[in-house]
């Protein structure tokens, strides 16, 4: 199964060899971003996600800072390049005094747009648990005749989700408060009744779980640009030619 959701970004914040976590999708001349972190703005300038583009709806799932980074760089380009005032999806998890402290403004930079207005119909937001202090919000898209889920960044997801197409997923390498592990996709999965090629893991830590995964059977979600070529590869590839020359050194002594 292909992925419907395009994705400029599938790294987490611990991940310094890809961008952060952000997908979209296109509906004629309407964009549909789901957040905006680092490295985020670039991407759709080096790519084409723009072209044919006259209307821009930012959905923030929550304010941390890998989901928010790039917020002021894609206002600005959108408003000064484009000439394009984004619209920003006034969810449950939005926090307008963080907003602000990023140096936006309403108005000046961006309107803000109830869901489930008239001029957006698209998507349903569900409350989730991710830290102690904060919720986000996890997606029900509408949208090329399918039916899809997006749990954002959650340590949890405390409600069925049966009946979906595709199921995008955030995973942790190792479980911890704020993040699912695999252990807690797998059993989501189970309780559900969920087939595995319709999920695709993202917000992925390293180049191990995407290895992890892979050993699943799970689905990682591609990105429309190649990610930086892995650091991990790098020394994998520098120890195993050290291992070569000591090898070599012995053989000559």
């Amino acid at each position: 199964m292909s992925q419907t959701l395009k994705f400029l970004g599938r790294g987490s914040a611990f991940n310094k060899n890809e961008i952060n976590n952000s997908a979209y999708f296109k509906k004629g001349n309407v964009l549909v971003l789901i957040d905006c972190g680092n490295g985020v703005c670039e991407a759709i300038k080096k790519s084409n996600v723009m072209k044919g583009v006259k209307n821009v709806y930012q959905i923030i799932t929550h304010t941390h800072k890998d989901h928010i980074e790039d917020l002021p760089k894609f206002f600005d380009y959108c408003n000064d390049e484009l000439k394009i005032k984004p619209n920003l999806l006034n969810t449950i998890s939005i926090n307008g005094n963080k907003i602000e402290k990023l140096g936006l403004k309403e108005g000046r930079d961006f309107k803000y747009i109830e869901p489930l207005s008239k001029n957006f119909k698209w998507v349903n937001f569900l409350l989730v648990p991710h830290s102690k202090t904060l919720d986000t919000c996890a997606l029900e898209i509408n949208f090329d005749n399918k039916k899809i889920f997006y749990s954002s960044d959650c340590s949890n997801i405390p409600f069925q989700i049966e009946g979906y197409d595709e199921y995008y997923l955030d995973c942790s390498e190792s479980g911890n408060e704020l993040h699912m592990d695999l252990d807690k996709v797998k059993e989501i999965i189970k309780k559900n009744k969920i087939k595995k090629q319709q999920v695709f893991l993202m917000h992925i830590e390293s180049q191990r779980m995407l290895d992890i995964a892979k050993q699943e059977g799970l689905n990682v979600v591609q990105t429309i640009l190649a990610p930086e070529k892995s650091k991990i590869t790098t020394v994998k590839k520098e120890i195993k030619n050290t291992k070569i020359k000591e090898v070599g050194n012995v053989k000559e002594e």
